[in-house]
């Protein structure tokens, strides 16, 4: 990874936490690592899509490239950067467990299939708005 590579990760890290933090700040713990964790998925969906049909102009081949990266790879930046800071599986792990030492099974298992449905259609949308705008499939 260049110097380049990864000052721009750092530096959108840097603005995801914030934002991270913000959203905190606003609303209840559970609902604010729910919007954030939509949000990430919602903007990786967006980057992932938006990465083939800018670079590529038509579908890409999955997989690994002669020099080990990913061929579908959007900005390190954007993604690992922005959206890791954004988001955070690890705080749904200790939400989820919290629930689950309190016996409270039910809850923990209602802010999981949310979770999971919530992630999925934002980023399942996201990339359909792409599609959309270019008239065609990724």
């Amino acid at each position: 990874m260049s110097l380049r590579v990864a000052a721009a990760v750092a530096a959108a890290g840097i603005v995801g936490a914030a934002i991270r933090w913000t959203v905190a700040t606003q609303v209840d713990d559970n609902w604010a690592l729910l919007i954030v964790n939509v949000m990430g998925c919602g903007i990786v969906g967006w980057a992932t899509a938006r990465h083939e049909r800018t670079r590529h102009r038509a579908p890409v081949r999955r997989g690994i490239d002669s020099t080990g990266r990913s061929i579908a790879a959007p900005s390190p930046g954007l993604t690992a950067g922005f959206c890791g800071a954004l988001t955070s599986m690890s705080a749904l792990a200790l939400q989820l467990a919290r629930y689950l030492d309190d016996g409270r099974i039910a809850t923990a298992a209602a802010w999981l299939g949310l979770t999971a449905a919530a992630c999925t259609a934002a980023f399942v949308m996201s990339r359909l708005a792409v599609v959309l705008s270019y008239g065609r499939r990724p």
